[in-house]
């Protein structure tokens, strides 16, 4: 498996992977579509792209892009505690300039920064499902990771 996350990337992959951190926060190009400019055939751009993303098809090009995605943030001084200040800010200003709608927008989106949107779905999502459904939904997602989770074993060895 390791050998597998330790993979080169071809220049296509590396390219992919590049546009797709730059593209972070923009989200002005489709997945698809930026496996196309990265030189990927019109006809099959949107299952490369699919596999590039797939930790079971590709562990190496995700690992990659998570590295890419630290650096990105960091060079963009990216936080989530500057970031949530940040929100709070533009929330308080607008407010008194009774721009109500946009203090309105960013307190949601300091409210989805903090994970207070997402734990509501995952909460009523979870509680309609039986313990035998959600057990198989966490076999598939150890499955599907299972060469990060061996490579981080391995580092601690």
């Amino acid at each position: 498996m390791k050998n597998k996350l330790d993979k080169p990337l071809t220049e296509m992959q590396r390219k992919f992977a590049d546009l797709y951190v730059e593209n972070l926060g923009a989200n002005k190009l489709t997945n698809t579509q930026l496996a196309i400019n990265a030189g990927y055939d019109v006809s099959s751009a949107r299952q490369r792209a699919y596999e590039l993303l797939d930790p079971r098809h590709c562990p190496h090009v995700v690992k990659y892009i998570a590295e890419r995605k630290v650096e990105f943030y960091k060079r963009n001084n990216i936080d989530p505690d500057k970031h949530m200040a940040r929100l709070n800010h533009i929330g308080l200003k607008a407010e008194e300039e009774k721009m109500y709608g946009i203090a309105l927008q960013s307190e949601v989106a300091r409210g989805k920064v903090a994970g207070y949107y997402i734990e509501r779905v995952l909460n009523r999502n979870v509680e309609d499902e039986s313990e035998e459904q959600l057990e198989k939904k966490m076999k598939k997602i150890l499955e599907d990771n299972k060469v990060f989770i061996e490579e981080k074993k391995n580092e601690k060895k």
